[in-house]
C-alpha cells in the first residue's frame, strides 16, 4: 500500500493483512521519512525509530502488542569543545607577585 498526499508525495508506505497494517511501515512528512514501525495485525509490534527533517533519528522504542516496552531518547548533541586552559604563570609573573607581596610587608 502506498498513500500520497495531493502532491504525489508519498505518505504511508507499507502492507496490511486483513485491513490492518503488519510488518515495516513507512511514514513521511511533506515527502521525508519521519517514522519507521513494525505492526502485527494493526498493533505496534517491534522496533519504531522516528526521524527528524534531516534525517537525523529522534527517537526509538520498541513494541509488543501494542504495549511500549522501552525508549531511547536521542543521543544529545556533542557539547561545544571546552576552552583551552590558562597558561600556568611564567616565572617572571611569579616572582613580580612575590616581590609585590614582600615589598607590601616591608612598608606596612
Amino acid at each position: 500500500m502506498l498513500l500520497c498526499d495531493a502532491q504525489g508525495r508519498p505518505e504511508v508506505e507499507g502492507q496490511t493483512l486483513d485491513g490492518k497494517l503488519d510488518g515495516a511501515v513507512r511514514f513521511y512528512a511533506e515527502g521525508k521519512l519521519a517514522m519507521v514501525a513494525t505492526y502485527k495485525t494493526g498493533a505496534l509490534d517491534g522496533p519504531m525509530t522516528s526521524y527528524g527533517a534531516d534525517g537525523a533519528v529522534l527517537g526509538e522504542a520498541l513494541y509488543r502488542d501494542g504495549i511500549k516496552l522501552s525508549e531511547s531518547p536521542p543521543a544529545l548533541p556533542p557539547s561545544p569543545p571546552l576552552p583551552p586552559a590558562p597558561a600556568p604563570p611564567t616565572l617572571a609573573a611569579l616572582l613580580k607577585l612575590w616581590l609585590s607581596a614582600k615589598l607590601a610587608k616591608a612598608r606596612a
